[in-house]
């Protein structure tokens, strides 16, 4: 697979041919003569031409260019053929595009490509899974969430148990319910942890092992950050609420 974010200069004419995976191309600098699926233009610097997986495509370069290539984003579905091959870009992609091609140049993770990279959803018209596709994998996740929040609970483990890549998660967590993965798990397991504080005599301790922290430590931190008092405190407050 090739990598994410590239540099590349094209020269002269290229065969007609595909690739397995989504192909963005941003000229920075020059210009060259792109051709999808029988439809050609001119593309130069503030535009860019969107390639659905399997669409055939060529180019014809006549002068001196320099282009940013995305390979395989994240957010886009490579099931999901683009409307828009040929775009121009908003004043703020433009701004983005000198920082990505640092990290090309740069040769950064591949963790930190994809961080980056997820902003260029909010920047391209990028085609996206359906609203039903989304709920169903998103749905998938919760339920194993909720069935496995008392253990350590890896995010890559919950993104190859749903099929997706961590960064695919993580954004379609964000786009359906506001928040990370790690964010619902972490108010999952802050959830189960008022319902022990309510419903038992279990010391601190015993309820954070049991809700999936490793010291008692940690869930009262979460607790104080996130409802504003401690663990002792809403027990006292849930117990004098009950008396009443």
């Amino acid at each position: 697979m090739r990598d994410s974010i590239e540099i590349i200069t094209y020269k002269e004419t290229a065969h007609s041919h595909v690739h397995h995976h989504t192909q963005i191309v941003l000229p920075l600098q020059g210009s060259l003569f792109l051709e999808v699926e029988n439809s050609q233009r001119l593309v130069q610097a503030g535009q860019a031409c969107l390639i659905s997986t399997d669409y055939a495509h060529t180019h014809l370069a006549k002068g001196d260019n320099r282009c940013l290539i995305i390979n395989n984003l994240a957010c886009w579905n490579k099931d999901i053929s683009s409307t828009d091959t040929f775009i121009t870009l908003s004043p703020q992609a433009q701004a983005y595009l000198p920082f990505l091609s640092s990290l090309a140049q740069y040769q950064t993770s591949p963790q930190t490509q994809a961080n980056a990279l997820q902003l260029i959803e909010c920047l391209l018209p990028i085609p996206q899974e359906t609203i039903y596709q989304g709920d169903q994998r998103i749905t998938l996740a919760k339920q194993y969430l909720d069935a496995n929040f008392q253990t350590p609970c890896s995010i890559n483990e919950l993104a190859q148990h749903v099929h997706l890549s961590h960064s695919q998660l993580t954004i379609l967590f964000k786009r359906h319910l506001g928040i990370t993965p790690k964010q619902y798990l972490l108010k999952r397991r802050l959830t189960q942890a008022q319902h022990l504080l309510e419903t038992s005599n279990k010391g601190l301790e015993d309820i954070a092992l049991a809700v999936g922290f490793h010291d008692a430590s940690a869930l009262s931190r979460l607790f104080t950050k996130q409802l504003g008092r401690s663990p002792g405190q809403y027990r006292e407050a849930a117990r004098a609420a009950i008396c009443r």
